[in-house]
């Protein structure tokens, strides 16, 4: 089992997580902004991103005796502006826990300080043939103190 240390550069005081991307020419459509479906790239991989930082290995989920993987079950999408390339973005990504076997997200994307989407995902953990199953224990233990709140 990989023994990932939390990045801590990456989660700010409040338990955030962030990351960069830039706006390359081909995440943009034939007008120049960038095509709506990138932006659920760019979701996931704040959230990779937050899990990795936070110390949960895709790899080492999928390593077990009893193989796991996270799916997604939900994604709700607020587009507020345009992003263009060569734009550099900000991907945050909040922790907002557990319900039974469903990790709550809240994401968005930044431009500087302005908002150019926002994404409530709710992602499922799985077994290896899809089904549903219960959270590891000790993911939940680790990402416990991830968790962001009002």
């Amino acid at each position: 089992m990989t023994n990932l240390t939390p990045a801590a550069s990456h989660f700010d005081d409040d338990n955030q997580h962030w990351i960069s991307v830039r706006v390359y020419y081909e995440d943009t459509d034939f007008t120049g902004l960038v095509y709506h479906a990138n932006y659920l790239k760019y979701f996931e991989r704040g959230r990779s991103d937050f899990l990795r930082d936070g110390g949960v290995s895709h790899q080492d989920l999928l390593s077990r005796n009893d193989p796991a993987a996270f799916t997604i079950l939900k994604a709700d999408i607020d587009f507020k502006q345009a992003a263009r390339v060569d734009d550099l973005l900000s991907v945050r990504t909040r922790y907002r826990g557990l319900k039974g076997p469903r990790i709550i997200f809240e994401q968005a994307v930044l431009r500087d300080k302005t908002l150019i989407a926002e994404a409530q995902i709710t992602a499922l953990t799985i077994h290896s043939d899809g089904r549903p199953r219960k959270p590891i224990p000790e993911i939940v233990e680790k990402l416990q103190r991830y968790i962001v709140s009002d």
